[in-house]
């Protein structure tokens, strides 16, 4: 961004009028994910306030609301849950200290400990 232009504030759903950000939030899709969909047959039509091909796109909020409510709009698929990482086996080795000596006295002497009380464990 520009750095003599001001951040934009953050989307709110009660906006008459929507951006991309809007119909992403409204969606709880990605970037990519909102793009394909406002390219979609059947999506109200998006309008520009300037000339330029490449000027912002905008949706009325009635519109993309009367979209979802026809029951043509894709919900987005629900992630399912990462698997749970499987828990970590015990070593009876103990580990080695974690920095050399020479590096820092003080971080040297909290390694030392550390080593120290996974032997005695």
């Amino acid at each position: 961004m520009h750095p003599r232009t001001t951040p934009l504030p953050p989307p709110d759903l009660a906006d008459p009028i929507w951006t991309v950000e809007h119909v992403a939030l409204a969606f709880r899709l990605g970037a990519r994910a909102t793009r394909a969909l406002v390219a979609a047959p059947g999506f109200p039509a998006a309008f520009r306030t300037g000339p330029a091909r490449t000027a912002r796109l905008y949706w009325r909020r009635e519109q993309v609301l009367d979209f979802v409510a026809a029951g043509t709009a894709p919900m987005p698929t629900p992630v399912p849950p990462a698997a749970a990482p499987a828990p970590a086996r015990p070593t009876t080795a103990a580990a080695p200290p974690r920095y050399v000596a020479g590096e820092d006295d003080a971080l040297a002497a909290i390694a030392a400990v550390r080593s120290a009380r996974a032997v005695a464990a």
